[in-house]
């Protein structure tokens, strides 16, 4: 078990980038955990000890909320990822407050495990839209993924996950990726693709048509703040 109280948190912003022009059109926030000593932790292992505690998790992903949108690059469209169990209930309209501050953001609602999920994941969409608050649907595709056909109808964006990419040789998986593409297009929506690592994955992006692509092909261009905080776990 980690000892929570003695990690500080940061985060990274990681772009989103036009394949075409190279131009930036926002970033995403990803929060970010270090050890007394320095060194990094994995994020997913954290956040897999916080779910053992919806108190605990509504309290750390604020936190990591409100220093995102403090740090963040201005005049960019940041968008941030929210965990459904973290924000159920009374915390919602916590984190309804904050965001509602900010004109540039864009909430990411993780993609579904299971149908309890997608209930979830659902009712959150509606009190952000009334919020008018724009919303992404992530991980589209991703191997734990079930697909919620309500949410990719309403939300403003579809991120596609990396695992889009093992299909490159794969006309079938090129042609469905094709089609959720050109139904976003067709619905006003505008269509990021996860996981550009390497040359061939940005020219497949262009030869698709997404509007946007991220991924560590453009490390040189992340964002980390100088600073970070002690995790208040109260």
């Amino acid at each position: 078990m980690i000892n929570l109280s003695l990690l500080t948190l940061s985060c990274e912003y990681q772009p989103f980038v036009d394949p075409h022009t190279f131009t930036i059109d926002g970033y995403e926030a990803l929060a970010r955990f270090y050890q007394p000593n320095g060194d990094a932790i994995a994020p997913n292992i954290v956040f897999e000890q916080l779910h053992e505690s919806i108190e605990l998790l509504a309290a750390v992903e604020y936190q990591a909320k409100v220093f995102q949108l403090t740090h963040a690059p201005q005049q960019q469209r940041i968008f941030i990822n929210v965990d459904p169990h973290a924000v159920d209930g009374p915390n919602t309209a916590k984190l309804i407050k904050l965001l509602s501050q900010y004109q540039q953001v864009t909430v990411e609602i993780i993609e579904n495990t299971c149908v309890n999920d997608a209930m979830l994941a659902n009712q959150l969409f509606s009190q952000f839209k009334q919020a008018n608050i724009k919303v992404a649907l992530d991980d589209i595709g991703a191997p734990h993924s079930l697909l919620c056909v309500d949410l990719m109808m309403n939300v403003d964006y579809l991120k596609f996950d990396r695992h889009w990419l093992t299909h490159i040789t794969h006309p079938e998986g090129v042609q469905l990726l094709i089609a959720l593409i050109n139904f976003a297009k067709q619905t006003n929506k505008k269509c990021i693709l996860e996981g550009i690592e390497t040359e061939a994955h940005l020219a497949f992006a262009r030869d698709i048509g997404v509007h946007l692509v991220q991924g560590f092909l453009f490390k040189s261009w992340f964002i980390r703040p100088t600073s970070s905080q002690t995790l208040c776990l109260a």
